[in-house]
């Protein structure tokens, strides 16, 4: 049996008339009949009198409808069980963990999180990429944004979101190209934030023969603005370079040069309504949109941008 043959039936009852019944469900008069029809059908019984007009229900129609009006009750308190158990899982703590390379992301992703569900107090941590794993286990997170290549684990499952670059951010003379090789990055002296680069990254920055190591974004900022200094970092953070002047962006060649960010959590069957409504959202319009403006930021750091910014400058 269909179930939107139900429908039609308690529309009918409701309108009293077949055109009437079939425009409120969006049908056709000839839809809604032969729906009712095939309900009779599945039935072995006669469920409308027939006429030239609608003319009543059957006895036996009469228990059909009575059937299907408890049926239509009973999938109403279904629906409202499933949000109230909904809505119970988005109010309350919500801890969300992220790398210093992710940490772009975090006003994107939380202030529409916020606004949309304002119920949930929100905390967010930012930390390495061995902590975040033991975190998730240990129930202290809700959800981490990490590089998806790092985080695999047992009892983990990992959710794509995007794809970055690492980049050079310079203005020392490494040539004309728009790429460049770990060899010429690691002769340069270089500030570099901590955790901002995946591992096989990090383990070419460990041969760099002069490196300033911070926590601090400020810091960073500081010491790439006086020109001697050089870093490197995943393109989404570019905007912590805007006030240094002359920088040019160069893209850095692989091992390490790329890294898949995305979510991790524990696995569970459904995901907690929270975690499940934040990823959601991550791939709304609005927040893809949000995502392509920060992973673009970079641009303006291009060799030829650079140049041109640098000449209208002087």
């Amino acid at each position: 049996m269909i179930v939107r043959n139900f429908e039609y039936l308690l529309s009918l009852n409701k309108e009293r008339h077949f055109a009437r019944a079939a425009a409120a469900c969006r049908v056709s008069q000839p839809t809604l009949s032969a729906g009712i029809k095939q309900l009779e059908e599945d039935m072995d019984v006669l469920i409308v009198k027939r006429g030239q007009r609608f003319e009543g229900f059957t006895p036996e129609g009469q228990r059909v409808l009575a059937w299907a009006q408890q049926m239509q009750e009973d999938c109403n308190r279904l629906k409202l069980e499933l949000h109230g158990l909904r809505d119970q899982g988005m109010q309350g703590p919500f801890r969300l963990g992220m790398l210093p390379a992710t940490s772009a992301l975090a006003s994107v992703l939380s202030v529409a999180f916020t606004e949309k569900y304002p119920k949930l107090q929100i905390s967010i941590e930012t930390t390495d990429a061995m902590r975040l794993p033991q975190a998730l286990r240990q129930g202290e997170l809700d959800v981490a944004l990490t590089y998806l290549d790092e985080a695999a684990g047992e009892g983990l499952d990992a959710y794509a979101l995007y794809r970055e670059r690492m980049f050079l951010f310079t203005r020392a003379d490494t040539g004309e190209g728009r790429r460049v090789a770990w060899a010429d990055v690691m002769a340069l002296p270089l500030c570099l934030l901590r955790s901002a680069v995946p591992r096989a990254a990090e383990a070419q920055l460990e041969k760099a023969v002069k490196v300033v190591y911070t926590d601090s974004a400020a810091v960073l900022a500081a010491h790439v603005a006086t020109g001697r200094w050089s870093t490197v970092l995943p393109q989404s953070q570019a905007t912590l370079l805007t006030k240094a002047p002359g920088l040019r962006a160069l893209a850095v060649a692989t091992p390490g040069g790329q890294a898949n960010v995305g979510f991790v959590t524990v696995k569970s069957d459904p995901l907690p309504a929270a975690v499940h409504a934040l990823m959601e959202m991550a791939h709304t319009p609005e927040l893809v949109a949000a995502i392509r403006s920060m992973l673009a930021a970079h641009e303006a750091f291009l060799p030829e941008r650079a140049v041109k910014v640098a000449a209208r400058a002087q």
